[in-house]
């Protein structure tokens, strides 16, 4: 199986660490929340390129659902959730649903064009299957001569496109929190090169 981990691969994960190492966010506890899941958000993109490298693609792709979650928890924290739904996050206790969640944040004007809801329309039993050991995934661990891994290259690709849009979109997410435009600038238009656009 070729590798699809690659310099450049490395270098965008790289990249976009770096890009908000040094941003100045508020010091609220709703920032708190929100960016350290969008942090989180990104340590699961992070997760992803390094265990597609060394071959642990049922880890990888159990991380996609992960990955999302964090992130449509993070921006919903920053701008639809109540001072006491922050408080009660940052005190332990679970927010609503993701469906929900989700549909709250897409009455947004940011994310109005609903394509999160249109990635989980598509994708999210898939994602489910992963990240629980569905079926799905277990069929992923079955060649006609042995129980082992046998990912097809093009799913492997498919999950660390994945995982790049929503590192990619976390970071926008801290940027968004830290009024840095300049920032949130440089890395679309890096996102926007990285996707051939």
């Amino acid at each position: 199986m070729n590798r699809v981990i690659d310099e450049a691969t490395v270098d965008y994960l790289n990249f976009l660490g770096r890009s908000i190492h040094e941003c100045i966010l508020p010091g609220s506890n709703r920032v708190r929340a929100a960016a350290g899941c969008l942090a989180i958000a990104q340590e699961h993109h992070h997760a992803i390129v390094v265990l597609l490298d060394h071959g642990r693609f049922a880890s990888a792709f159990s991380l996609v659902r992960i990955a999302l979650e964090a992130y449509v928890r993070g921006e919903w924290l920053a701008l639809c959730a109540s001072d006491q739904q922050v408080e009660s996050f940052i005190g332990g206790e679970e927010p609503q649903r993701f469906g929900v969640l989700l549909a709250q944040l897409e009455e947004t004007p940011a994310f109005r064009q609903q394509v999160l809801s249109q990635i989980k329309s598509h994708s999210w039993s898939a994602m489910c299957a992963y990240t629980h050991t569905g079926g799905l995934h277990v069929q992923r661990w079955n060649t006609p001569a042995a129980i082992e891994p046998n990912y097809d290259e093009d799913e492997l690709r498919e999950v660390l496109s994945f995982a790049e849009l929503i590192g990619s979109l976390a970071v926008l997410g801290v940027a968004g929190i830290a009024e840095d435009v300049k920032t949130a600038e440089i890395v679309f238009a890096k996102f926007k090169e990285r996707r051939g656009a």
